[in-house]
């Protein structure tokens, strides 16, 4: 059974982010088992140390055997195929990264959602929407056209 965790650092400040978020992670939730994790922000030191202690912390959250983070150089692809990929996988966590990305080691599945720059509340935004989207095609319900 899919199981799905969307981690990242730090709190919604933009409440009409914090709305979609809210709405979509309740959408999801009535349709698999689904979590936020929001780790802390960092906010001291120069932006490589902060990046790098970010990351540290969204890695030790991983629980799930795949990992897959954001990367405007990974993998492309449309909603269709994006659901057929989800099918047959069981646990996930997806990584979003805050305002200056992150830097993941290990094993993970390196995911695009396109060339342009997002505001990473967006981003968290759009990466919900697309899980949404997913599984509504899976489960054939009406909401993807």
């Amino acid at each position: 059974m899919l199981k799905i965790r969307v981690i990242w650092p730090g709190k919604i400040r933009k409440s009409y982010y914090r709305l979609a978020i809210d709405d979509y992670a309740s959408r999801l939730q009535k349709l698999i088992p689904f979590q936020i994790i929001e780790t802390r922000e960092a906010s001291t030191g120069d932006k490589k140390q902060r990046i790098k202690r970010e990351s540290k912390e969204l890695i030790q959250k991983k629980r799930a055997g795949l990992a897959v983070t954001l990367d405007r150089n990974g993998v492309a692809m449309s909603s269709e195929e994006f659901a057929s990929w989800l099918r047959n996988l069981g646990d996930v966590d997806f990584f979003v990264g805050g305002p200056e990305g992150m830097e993941m080691t290990g094993e993970t599945f390196r995911w695009s959602l396109g060339k342009m720059t997002l505001p990473h509340e967006l981003a968290r935004v759009v990466v919900l929407e697309q899980i949404y989207r997913a599984i509504t095609i899976l489960k054939r319900i009406p909401y993807h056209k």
